[in-house]
């Protein structure tokens, strides 16, 4: 069983998007109470957890109330307890290693925190979209541009059909558009070997988009399952996603007498 903190503003962190920056002084403060019971649990991508060191540390519980969430975005997960309080952490870019550490160590956490990836953006909504490349917080490239896309026609009869066929024509250059921008901005020469790629914008669109886009495709073994939600891809979001790259999901817990028995024995 585990309960929300209720402790100075930590409540508002329950499951909520943390800046890198936010983080880091969130370890601090969980860092000061490391002490006799204290454990770090990092699951990469793809891999499960062991089910009696879990129970065995007191992580079972976390893990079954947050652990679908956390592992949603497909970065793994990192678990981090000091005495009977913890934080169950979804982070920007993938878990390298698995393992279990009966201490405090956050050190591969902020490894990767303060890593300097080349990561691709490719932004996209109906009539309008973005393709960058960012390293750490730096932005070294980027291209916007838009295309005229009509809305939904909800008339009936053969003008819905005639409005539809231009509609969609209207899309695939939008799709064909992008794509051009991703091949000449993201994949070499333009652009030196990317760690990750990101997208961001409407799901609708970006699935659209990658089932049609070549250069996409080639970049799909480094592209992430997390998106970004970008109501507006332009010139000045842009900076906002330099900042939204390196967001984590953070899940605060608190572990029961229960739980920190079952460690200590």
């Amino acid at each position: 069983m585990i309960q929300s903190l209720y402790m100075s503003d930590w409540n508002t962190m329950v499951g909520a998007t943390v800046s890198a920056t936010r983080l880091r002084r969130m370890l601090d403060e969980l860092a000061a109470d490391a002490g006799d019971v204290s454990s770090s649990l990092y699951l990469a991508p793809g891999d499960s957890p062991d089910p009696a060191a879990m129970a065995a540390t007191g992580w079972a519980a976390p893990l079954f109330e947050f652990g679908d969430g956390a592992l949603r975005d497909g970065c793994g997960l990192v678990g981090l307890r000091a005495g009977d309080r913890g934080l169950l952490i979804a982070p920007p870019f993938p878990v390298n290693e698995t393992f279990l550490a009966l201490d405090w160590d956050d050190e591969p956490l902020r490894n990767i925190l303060g890593a300097d990836f080349d990561v691709g953006v490719v932004l996209v909504r109906l009539g309008r979209f973005s393709v960058a490349v960012f390293r750490g917080g730096e932005m070294l490239d980027s291209k916007t541009d838009s295309r005229y896309v009509k809305g939904k026609h909800h008339a009936g009869g053969t003008s819905q059909l005639r409005y539809t066929r231009v509609r969609d024509g209207q899309i695939k250059r939008l799709y064909d558009k992008v794509c051009e921008e991703t091949r000449a901005h993201l994949l070499p020469p333009a652009a030196e070997q990317l760690d990750y790629l990101v997208l961001g914008g409407e799901r609708f669109t970006l699935n659209g988009l990658v089932k049609q886009c070549p250069a996409l495709a080639s970049l799909q073994p480094i592209t992430l399952k997390r998106r970004l939600n970008i109501r507006d891809p332009k010139r000045d979001t842009l900076p906002q996603v330099a900042a939204m790259l390196t967001e984590s999901r953070v899940w605060e817990i608190e572990f029961t007498t229960e739980s920190t028995e079952t460690t200590e024995r």
